[in-house]
């Protein structure tokens, strides 16, 4: 788990990845912020919608984000 209610999974999966054999593994320092991004944006987000939220993912790496045209 990132955090108490937001999974590795969530995290890291993408159908661009599997499709194209991309591997989406994040580093240990990315690791660190993607915890930080839950902690500090994601589980307050979950508290005040007041229930669970939909994430589909929040980790691409170089490669991945290269093939899906991201900045």
């Amino acid at each position: 788990m990132i955090s108490k209610h937001i999974s590795y999974k969530e995290g890291v999966y993408s159908n661009t990845a599997i499709r194209r054999g991309i591997d989406n593994t994040p580093t240990d320092d990315n690791i660190k912020s993607m915890e930080k991004l839950a902690e500090e944006v994601f589980e307050p987000l979950r508290t005040y919608v007041g229930g669970p939220i939909k994430i589909n993912s929040f980790y691409r790496c170089p490669e991945l984000n290269k093939a899906i045209g991201g900045s």
